[in-house]
């Protein structure tokens, strides 16, 4: 294994001594220095369904410091489909910031609703 494969090139950490599953790297991921990347493990996140992932995305939506990294992570709530988001969805939904406030709108519809890629769930 070369260097280039043990190393994070984003963060510098490193891969060799990391034996988490999956789903628990991509919420690890969560902290990565580059907005983008967070931005982008938010929708990796919705994707694969991380139920365990919510908590971590409703921190980000309230406290990220770049807002499309907010964004995103309101996005993946939405896709998650999660009760448990609801209200702080509801909240975000009626901020004075309408690029977030669209967001948890569109995302609270999907979960109240059980719309788009929300999958049958029990308790909806």
């Amino acid at each position: 294994m070369s260097t280039k494969e043990r190393v994070c090139v984003g963060c510098e950490a490193d891969l060799t001594l990391d034996h988490r599953t999956y789903e628990e790297k991509l919420i690890g991921a969560l902290a990565h220095p580059l907005p983008a990347a967070r931005a982008r493990i938010c929708w990796l996140i919705g994707e694969n369904h991380i139920q365990q992932a919510v908590p971590d995305l409703m921190r980000l939506a309230t406290s990220d410091p770049d807002l499309f990294v907010r964004k995103a992570a309101l996005e993946g709530l939405g896709t998650l489909c999660d009760t448990r988001s609801a209200p702080l969805l509801r909240t975000i939904s009626k901020s004075e910031n309408r690029f977030l406030a669209a967001a948890a709108k569109k995302s609270l519809d999907a979960i109240t609703r059980g719309e788009g890629s929300c999958p049958d769930r029990a308790e909806a």
